[in-house]
């Protein structure tokens, strides 16, 4: 994992016309606003510059298990992903997780998925985290891995701090029955505890082995399909949808990892680039992102330090200008964001406060 945000190949990859229509399709297409009127624009992305990764064969040092982006402690906080219009989870929380509807985006845009400033903790709002290949890689070398559950894994997450098992796997003459509803208590009234199984603060939801056993990922886990260069694989913001873009299809899932070992013969490299819709508090984010360009230091997400300012031939604010589609110079924040005539009236809203936060109105 390489702290570069500002290279060539990632800029010009960013303002990509055909990525910024992936982009906006994968935005309009997937997710909708059940509040009309909500100021979010889904026609219009905003640049979140990340890292890039370049793991070459037989490393098993990049070994990242089952998790989920995006916070942990967040999910249960009411000024975290419980803030604005009753709450990402609300419907988990009441008893009716079947209605939770992980692509609407009215109340998630007004989730804080960053209350304790982990080092690359996303505080913009990502509807997908996303990669693009440069490389040539299949199953088991060094890529992918995603759980084919949508709606049960988020629900089962959200609702494994109130239950805890009875017995432990190794009481059992026969471990599955650990599985079974009858050893698992329901914690209510004095017997309630502060455990958040995975859940770190400042860090990502993890799950480790054990601790979420229903899921069973030690079985669930299966790899992506090959990805050639140029392939766009990007995964919900929480719940983890994959799909895999320019030449392939959609498949689900929850939760994601990556191969323990990289067991290819050539290396296995992405350019990290999510998708994030246009709104206030993303444009926000977008400010101090572009005054981190243009000093060449990582944005405020990131690890601090003088990044990249020392390098030279560093691309400057030209590059950008002379290299980029138009919409790319307008998400990354260096011209006035135009809205389509297909904008809703909640998404002219958007834009218009995006361009007042950034300077442009």
């Amino acid at each position: 994992m390489l702290e570069l945000y500002w290279s060539a190949p990632q800029i010009k990859a960013r303002g990509h016309p055909s990525l910024l229509k992936t982009q906006i399709a994968l935005m309009k297409k997937l997710w909708y606003t059940s509040n009309p009127s909500s100021p979010i624009s889904l026609g219009m992305p905003l640049c979140y510059a990340d890292r890039l990764r370049i793991r070459q064969p037989g490393d098993a040092k990049f070994a990242l298990g089952p998790h989920q982006d995006g916070g942990s402690t967040e999910r249960w906080e009411k000024e975290g992903y419980g803030y604005g219009g009753g709450g990402v989870y609300s419907a988990v929380f009441r008893g009716e997780w079947e209605a939770y509807d992980p692509f609407d985006a009215s109340a998630r845009m007004h989730a804080f998925t960053d209350l304790y400033g982990g080092l690359g903790a996303c505080s913009m709002f990502r509807m997908w985290q996303g990669w693009l290949s440069m490389s040539k890689t299949g199953p088991g070398e060094g890529t992918l891995q995603v759980n084919p559950l949508l709606k049960e894994a988020t629900a089962y997450a959200l609702l494994r701090p109130f239950f805890r098992p009875m017995w432990k796997p190794e009481q059992f003459r026969d471990p599955s029955k650990h599985l079974d509803p009858l050893n698992w208590e329901f914690l209510a009234g004095d017997n309630i505890t502060s455990d958040l199984p995975g859940a770190v603060p400042g860090h990502g939801q993890e799950f480790p082995e054990g601790m979420h056993p229903h899921l069973e990922l030690d079985k669930t886990m299966v790899n992506i399909p090959e990805v050639k260069p140029g392939d766009y694989v990007v995964w919900h913001c929480d719940s983890e949808l994959p799909a895999r873009m320019f030449s392939a299809s959609l498949t689900g899932t929850a939760i994601h990892a990556v191969d323990r070992t990289h067991k290819g013969e050539s290396d296995s490299s992405v350019l990290y680039i999510p998708v994030c819709p246009t709104t206030k508090a993303n444009a926000h984010y977008v400010v101090s992102q572009r005054k981190a360009f243009l000093k060449g230091i990582p944005a405020p997400d990131f690890p601090g330090g003088v990044g990249e300012s020392g390098h030279t031939r560093r691309p400057d604010l030209d590059f950008i200008m002379t290299t980029c589609d138009p919409i790319g110079i307008q998400a990354m924040g260096f011209a006035k964001i135009e809205a389509s005539d297909e904008e809703t009236s909640g998404g002219r809203e958007a834009i218009q406060l995006a361009n007042k936060k950034l300077g442009w109105e």
